[in-house]
């Protein structure tokens, strides 16, 4: 019996400096943990975390929530530190000793929970066993070998939050699974739309720039649409996976003589938000997706999206009301659709509208924060009956909720 606040870790990936985000789980868990303080007198909430390499960890208080970076090891590649990190962990959660062990996706991490032997629950983000053969270069080793761990890793914790439908056909049958969307930043839903930007019409890729992602698809629709529209923009922001992949999207520019064509790097939530708040349409015609925090955070803001009909993207973009799907590839519909969106600023403007009214039901921190701690609530033993479903409202009052 718990006679104390229940002590809960959530292993992640999240910043040192809790500023510099550089990826969706890293988003994910700090939209997350916006709603999870309002409970900060009912669960006391532990955050571990691998910090760079070099950097000598730390452990500090932040709002109510205490926060466990550990060092990391400088290598020449990642994998010779995981057996590092996996100690390290170890030995964190074992001075923590946490009554629920929360996992975002990290492996490392993970392997370390199953370790502990501690009551735990595992959020599947990324589906790398469907995502490493569409990976190159070093990615597709190190995805492919994280797969291997993947396997490993569901199979040995006995609850899983899915963030998307497709997500919850990962795990075999056995395990609890209760469908949870991703939470977005509050940040999101106060950008204010059509704000003076400087600019004209522009639409915005956020991803790393790779096969996986399929940037270059975009970059072929903009080009025809730029013949018809010779002020449009588009923006591709995000970090270079792939050099050869890009070095030929630079080399079709060239070639083509293909205008309004920005690479803007990584970016910071920040200028993400800055940048939404004047797009025409956030476009990710990717290969292979579970439920990209991007698109979320698009419909937080009143963006259209234009995206692949892939892994869990179905689940956050309803076709023809909140944006439009296409199949991986299809560049002419890619480029039909967002015709539609860039002639019709009334069709813009209601799509938009349609995406924040649902991410304000389903994505917005309060509410996901609400149905994480029935999760924890219930595994615990402390809040509903034993053996009872817990349920999570996405579309009114319909819940999700499922045993595998």
């Amino acid at each position: 019996m718990i006679t104390r606040l229940p002590r809960i870790a959530v292993l992640s990936n999240y910043p040192a400096d809790h500023v510099s985000f550089t990826g969706g789980v890293e988003t994910a868990t700090a939209a997350l943990l916006e709603g999870l303080r309002e409970y900060r007198n009912q669960i006391e909430l532990h955050v571990v975390a691998i910090a760079p390499p070099g950097h000598p960890g730390k452990t500090e208080d932040r709002a109510g929530i205490r926060f466990h970076f550990l060092p990391s090891p400088w290598a020449p590649i990642a994998r010779p530190r995981l057996a590092f990190h996996v100690v390290a962990a170890y030995w964190k959660l074992r001075e923590i000793a946490p009554d629920l062990v929360h996992c975002q996706d990290n492996m490392a991490l993970a392997l370390a929970a199953i370790i502990t032997r501690r009551r735990r629950v595992f959020t599947i983000h990324g589906v790398k066993r469907h995502e490493a053969s569409k990976r190159t270069g070093w990615a597709f080793w190190t995805t492919s070998m994280d797969a291997v761990m993947e396997r490993f890793v569901h199979r040995n914790f006995e609850a899983f939050v899915y963030i998307s439908d497709y997500a919850s056909g990962i795990v075999g049958p056995g395990h609890l699974g209760v469908t949870i969307p991703n939470a977005v930043r509050s940040a999101f839903f106060k950008v204010q739309r059509n704000a003076s930007s400087g600019k004209g019409r522009y639409l915005i890729f956020v991803g790393v720039l790779a096969p996986l992602k399929r940037p270059a698809d975009l970059l072929l629709a903009h080009a025809d649409l730029r013949c018809e529209l010779p002020d449009l923009e588009t923006l591709f922001c995000g970090g270079v996976e792939d050099g050869g992949y890009v070095r030929s999207m630079q080399n079709t520019i060239a070639a083509r003589g293909i205008d309004g064509v920005q690479f803007l790097g990584p970016i910071t939530q920040e200028r993400l938000a800055e940048l939404l708040s004047g797009a025409s349409a956030l476009v990710l015609p990717s290969a292979q997706e579970n439920a990209p925090m991007v698109i979320a955070e698009a419909m937080a803001a009143g963006v259209p999206v234009v995206a692949s009909r892939v892994g869990g993207v179905p689940s956050l973009v309803r076709d023809g009301e909140s944006g439009f799907l296409v199949n991986p590839g299809d560049v002419e519909g890619l480029r039909r659709h967002l015709r539609c969106i860039l002639a019709d600023a009334e069709l813009q403007r209601r799509m938009g509208q349609a995406g924040r009214e649902i991410a304000t039901r389903q994505y917005h921190p309060s509410p996901v924060a609400e149905a994480t701690v029935r999760l924890y609530r219930q595994l615990l033993g402390t809040g509903a009956a034993s053996g009872r479903s817990v349920s999570f409202v996405q579309q009114a009052d319909e819940t999700s909720v499922s045993r595998a």
